[in-house]
């Protein structure tokens, strides 16, 4: 049991820098800084003010649950079920006329699946608001 908990500590440090640049990367994107403009020195200071956000905020919360349910409600319904359906319908659309009569008509079919997504992820979603009220 000790060893898998130094398994699981190891693995945590190791994968939180590369989670980290992804997100650094992303709030710069949305930041919409020029790639000119991002210097070693910014990215530096971007990362110590993220790194200070972070750890105040996980300082300050003490029960992750809600969190956990809530994202895994929305977040993951969205990435399980409604992405891939929206995508696959964009792809069938940019084919056009050379796209076959089944790839059609499974396109519009896939509006069911992606809405079987949205509706577990508000009744997910429910869920986890009710157990704050708990």
């Amino acid at each position: 049991m000790a060893f898998s908990r130094i398994a699981v500590a190891i693995s945590i440090v190791f994968s939180y820098p590369l989670a980290f640049v992804g997100f650094r990367d992303g709030v710069i994107d949305l930041l919409k800084i020029p790639a000119g403009k991002r210097t070693d020195t910014k990215l530096n200071q971007l990362t110590i003010i993220l790194l200070g956000i972070i750890t105040a905020l996980a300082s300050k919360v003490k029960d992750l649950s809600f969190l956990l349910s809530f994202a895994g409600a929305t977040l993951g319904n969205a990435l399980i079920y409604v992405f891939p359906a929206v995508m696959f319908r964009k792809a069938i659309k940019d084919l056009g006329e050379s796209a076959t009569a089944g790839q059609k008509i499974e396109a519009k079919g896939i509006l069911g699946v992606a809405g079987l997504g949205i509706g577990m992820g508000v009744v997910g979603a429910k869920m986890a608001l009710k157990s704050l009220s708990k």
